[in-house]
């Protein structure tokens, strides 16, 4: 006989009380605490959320979709301080309720003792042939990163072996000067004022030179228009290739590539959250092979 859901029989939704005895939008006589055990579950999966009081609000919405925005942006899960990787594929929507997949994953991570967190990972950058880290490169201060590691989100880890790739093929070299940013953290050399939504923030952002024999194009190169040839089919390739080139802004930025989520998204605001998390409370970050 299956074991009864901790979270009751129905999708609990925003309204729901414990105390008042709505449940799925119904009323339905009976002694259960199930959004108390919801808020709980979600708290032991160290999804934020403001207060344990038995009432589906606004804040126990929003904490179910960081929860759902978790299953299915990437498949890493912290477990006993490590970091793996879930087998399991799941695609939901981010519609804040109980549903049966979100109560189904929800019990099923707490059975298997994982917790939330980012989609952050290392890349070395010694394993890009046709990249390197400049000397202004700023490595981040976190027990996982080291000198030659690059972070970024693992959702644009293609932005940067895209990059190696069309360099390799263009016979130029990118000289990384940022990627992932920290929050707060000050900006040295900025072309243009750091927008406060940045991709870099996410982690979906590189600032670079395009080094083209002796031609180091960088903002001062394309502000001059001497721009190389070479670096001008690169940044033709990557655009090719869906991603965004700074040159292209209202306000001009010709060292910047990213791909782009909308800032003003859930998804942009949920990774924000989990991805700064991991540097502010210095959760592992994952090498990723790019053998």
């Amino acid at each position: 006989m299956a074991t009864p859901s901790p979270f009751g029989p129905f999708e609990l939704k925003n309204g729901d009380s414990d105390k008042k005895q709505i449940w799925g939008g119904h009323k339905r006589p009976n002694v259960a605490t199930y959004i108390t055990s919801l808020q709980e579950a979600l708290q032991a999966l160290d999804i934020p959320l403001t207060l344990v009081d038995g009432e589906f609000g606004p804040g126990t919405e929003r904490a179910v979709k960081m929860f759902q925005w978790c299953l299915s942006a990437h498949s890493y899960r912290r477990f006993n301080q490590s970091l793996v990787t879930d087998t399991q594929k799941v695609t939901q929507a981010l519609n804040g309720r109980l549903d049966t997949q979100t109560s189904r994953e929800l019990s099923r991570w707490r059975e298997q003792g994982y917790t939330s967190t980012g989609d952050l990972v290392r890349l070395d950058s010694k394993q890009l042939d046709h990249v390197e880290v400049g000397d202004g490169f700023r490595v981040l201060s976190h027990a996982s990163v080291r000198d030659d590691d690059v972070v970024i989100a693992a959702a644009a880890v293609d932005l940067l072996t895209t990059a190696n790739k069309k360099a390799g093929e263009r016979s130029v070299k990118i000289v990384l000067n940022q990627a992932f940013r920290v929050h707060g953290a000050p900006v040295s050399g900025s072309v243009v004022p750091p927008a406060t939504r940045s991709q870099h923030l996410i982690g979906h952002a590189i600032d670079c030179n395009i080094v083209d024999g002796s031609n180091w194009n960088n903002s001062r190169t394309f502000a001059a228009g001497r721009q190389s040839e070479g670096a001008t089919n690169f940044i033709s390739d990557l655009k090719a290739a869906g991603f965004r080139w700074g040159g292209d802004f209202s306000n001009p930025d010709t060292p910047h590539f990213d791909k782009r989520l909308d800032p003003y998204g859930l998804a942009y605001e949920f990774k924000f959250f989990f991805n700064q998390r991991t540097i502010s409370n210095n959760l592992p970050i994952p090498l990723k092979s790019l053998k």
